[in-house]
Parts: C-alpha cells; structure tokens; sequence
C-alpha cells in the first residue's frame, strides 16, 4: 500500500517544471472515409484523425496553429496542407523539433484513396524526409499499409515487437496498422479502427509501462502491436500486424504524449492489475480498452463524464466519474461499486452450462413388416469438462415416435427412445457443433386389434448436433446411427437404424 502512495504521489508531482520544455512539434492529420469508387466507406477515419490532433494537442506539445487537420480529404486538399506546412516549418523549424504525420484512409501498396483520388504515399514519405526537424514519425492507419515501409533508408524491424534498450531520438521512423499483404479493420462497438483504438490508449496513459507520466514511441507501439493483434485474431479478415521500421541515431527515449501534463485527466489508483473500459457518458465512446498492471495509471482525457468498469474474476466494478477541465479525477477502488458478472451464451465450454432442444424427429423402420417412424424428440446438452480436449459435454435424448406396419392396417406401434451420450462441442462462429458415441434403449409398444405387446430393444451409436445461433434461439438438427438388438418372432435381431430431427433450442 505504502508502494501504491508513492506512485500515485509521484504522478501526481510531476509538472512542467519538472523537465526542459518539449520540442514544438508539428502535424499532419488526414482522414478520409470515401475512399475510390469500388472501396467500401469507411465510418471512423475522419474521427480517428480528429481524435490522434485532440489527443497531440493535449498531451502532446501541439500547437493547433502548428498543424493541418485534413477531413473528408481528397488529394489536392492534402497536397496543399502539404505546401503550408512545409513553409511553416521552413520558416519557424528548429533541427531539435519534431513532426507527426497520420493517416486513415482506404490505400493500395502504392498510394492513399482519398475521395475518388489518389496520392502516391511516397509523396508523404518524401515531405517527411525532407522536414526541417531532427525527428519524424509517421502513423498509416490503412490496408496493406506495410508495403510504405519500404522506403530506402529505413531499416526493417526483423521481430514483430521492436525491442531496444535506449531509442534513438533523431531520424525518422515510420509505423503501419498492418504489412503489406494484410486488411487495417474498423470495429463498430470500438467505434474506430482496431490499430488506432488502441494506439490511442496507449499514447492517453494505458501504455505508460514505467509509470512515469510519458509515454514513448517504443511503449506505444509495444502497447498497440499487442493489442491489436488480440483484437483481430478472431475477426473474418484475420490477424492484423502492425509493422515498424525505422532510421534513428542518438540516444535517449523518444517521449510522444505526456499524460502527466494534459490539462485533464484521469487517474486510476486501484491496485491490482486487471482488464480496464474507459466510455464517454456523452456518446458512447470507448476510450480505452486497456491491461492495467499493478500501481495506479493515468490518462490523458477529454473534460467530461466517463464510466469505468473492470473485471475481476467472478465480479465486475464500476464508477461513473467526472474528469474536470483543468485537474485529475481520481478512481480509488473504495469508491467503486461491486456487481455480479451476467451469464451470458458463450462460444466454446467456457461461460456455457447447458442448451436445451426441443423438435421433431423420424427414425428407420425397426422391423421389416413395418415403416418408418414419426414423432418429437427433446434433448438436453450439458457443460461436463471431464476431459477437456476429449470430452467436455453430456447429453440426453428422449424421443416419441409411431409407425404402422407395413402388412396390416389393424397393426400399430409406438417407439419411445431414450439415449444418452458424451462427446466434445465444437464452437464456430455462427453456432457449435456436438459429436459424440451413446448408448440408450428403444422401448416399443404395439396394438394389433386392441391385443397389446411390449419389448425392449438395447441400444449404441453416435449421435451429432449441429447449434446454429440466431439472436438468441438456435436452429438445431440432430443426427443418429447405430444398432439395436430387436426382440422379434424368431428370436433377438441386430438392427441397424439411423434418426434424424430438427428444431428450436435455447442456451442457459
């Protein structure tokens, strides 16, 4: 607890005095949601350009007056924001200053689409070359944005997370939202590309590592890599790679945003580590999507009302806060409330108790002299992990089913059918699928003018069932093959029969 005191003090102290002032960094920030005529629109790029200038200019040394903020843009609106900035820099620039550059835009393996237009991405690489400052980043938010990384003079990073022990502070460096080869997705509940979601988060505090109230070009990168390729793994285009490469010389950390500085903030002094979701009240908003180790984390944030929440292992916390125009709002874990996690359908064992089906089922004559049979059925699945990667579900099905014979009209049977089975459930995206051996009986009662008989039939097989999701209520068709020893006339008989039904089921 003492530990936790100190750093929170120690965030708490730092203040612009603290350190030399920062370099004056200038900017360019495009966004563009058309892209070419055969490029689906975009729904974020615009806002993720607005929200990486909001965030520089609060945390990050950015003087609006010292950046072009490019929306709905198309080539020649960036062509001249291009020409204003070089000439600002050329008049006012300093060798220790820096320039940011950012991009999100539908693009090729050669150029942006901005608009129905398109601009040569080297254009951008070349102006950034050029600058009159001692270091330049740029950050490419678009598809197969890695083939920009191929620019004579910078070196390839050979393992996807870049490690060094002291970053270099002049050159030029640029980073991409995946390689060459690879699709830079968007993501409705984040409300944002995946790759700037969370490059944000990092550059707001989620990413200051050493808690020291800055956040450098390697930490937010680390924080970014990471998170997106967790973020996509699942996601219909595939994993998402962000790609760095680079030409530094130096020594020193490259800091880009100041969290401890930004005129409003937030300041989280729970102690343990655990999975963070930072909202806006306003609009929904998801600011941060974030591992908090342990010790408190600070972030740079927009005045207004938040909501939080974090996950602990069988409850949630929360606490609505507002952070203030100028200050910290602080989040102590005495001031969160406590509620039970919700149990939800979950796609796989884990989270997932049990379904139930109900539907109707027809199954193969169990004798020569008579039909096939129709009817219900009623199955009950279970979670039973009793060998995870083998077994991890049981079942239960009970079925009623009649035929006719097929000599005499006066001739009636009922088949009742009650079989149960373990076997492994395969989750996919769109529902599961159940396979597995079982072993039950077939209990048959026949009526030959009004003379009544009864026999038991033992029986084995395999049984699958394929869960198809539909908001809530699943499609379900089952299948069966097997055998069942027949008491018949002239003695017990192996019979093979096979079922099948279809249906409605439920999860609980």
């Amino acid at each position: 607890m003492m530990l936790l005191s100190l750093l929170t003090a120690a965030l708490l102290s730092q203040s612009p005095t603290d350190e030399a002032p920062p370099p004056r960094r200038y900017a360019l920030l495009i966004g563009a949601n058309q892209g070419l005529a055969s490029d689906e629109t975009l729904r974020f790029a615009d806002a993720d350009a607005r929200r990486m200038f909001t965030l520089f200019r609060d945390a990050g040394g950015l003087h609006p007056e010292d950046a072009q903020l490019v929306l709905g843009a198309d080539a020649g609106r960036v062509k001249t924001a291009l020409k204003m900035l070089r000439e600002r820099m050329a008049r006012d620039a300093a060798p220790g200053d820096q320039l940011l550059v950012y991009v999100s835009s539908h693009a090729d393996g050669e150029s942006l689409h901005l608009s129905g237009t398109r601009l040569p991405v080297k254009d951008l690489v070349s102006f950034m070359e050029a600058s009159p400052v001692g270091v330049a980043v740029m950050f490419i938010d678009s598809c197969r944005s890695g083939a920009a990384t191929r620019i004579k003079g910078l070196e390839p990073v050979e393992e996807r997370l870049v490690q060094w022990s002291a970053p270099a502070i002049k050159g030029r460096v640029i980073v991409t939202s995946s390689s060459a080869d690879e699709a830079s997705q968007e993501a409705d509940d984040l409300q944002g590309s995946f790759f700037t979601h969370h490059l944000l988060a990092g550059l707001r505090g989620a990413g200051d590592l050493n808690r020291d109230g800055r956040v450098t070009l390697q930490e937010s990168y680390a924080y970014a890599y990471g998170r997106t390729v967790e973020s996509t793994l699942l996601t219909r285009a595939g994993t998402q790679h962000p790609n760095f490469q680079f030409d530094l010389k130096g020594q020193g950390e490259l800091v880009l945003t100041e969290p401890v500085l930004a005129p409003s903030r937030l300041l989280i002094t729970v102690p343990e580590p655990g999975e963070w979701v930072v909202a806006s009240e306003q609009d929904g908003m998801v600011m941060g999507v974030f591992t908090k180790g342990n010790g408190p984390v600070m972030m740079a944030l927009p005045p207004g009302g938040y909501r939080l929440r974090s996950r602990r292992e069988d409850a949630w916390l929360e606490m609505r806060v507002a952070v203030p125009d100028k200050g910290h709002a602080l989040v102590d874990e005495s001031l969160l409330r406590e509620g039970t996690l919700v149990a939800l359908k979950a796609k796989g064992p884990q989270g997932w108790r049990g379904a139930l089906h109900v539907g109707g089922a027809f199954a193969t004559r169990t004798a020569s002299n008579f039909g096939s049979s129709v009817g219900g059925q009623i199955q009950a699945l279970f979670n039973a992990p009793i060998l995870p990667s083998v077994l991890d579900v049981a079942w239960g099905t009970f079925a009623g089913r009649a035929s006719g014979s097929t000599v005499s009209r006066g001739i009636h049977q009922t088949e009742l059918s009650l079989r149960m089975g373990m076997g492994r459930r395969f989750p996919f995206p769109i529902g599961a699928l159940t396979v597995g051996p079982e072993l039950g009986a077939l209990f048959l009662f026949q009526n030959e003018a009004g003379t009544p008989r009864a026999g038991t039939a033992p029986y084995g097989g395999a049984s699958a069932s394929a869960w198809l999701d539909a908001q809530g209520v699943s499609l379900v068709i089952t299948g069966s093959v097997g055998a069942a020893v027949m008491p018949l006339p002239q003695g017990a008989e192996l019979t093979p029969v096979a079922s099948v039904g279809a249906g409605l089921g439920w999860n609980f």
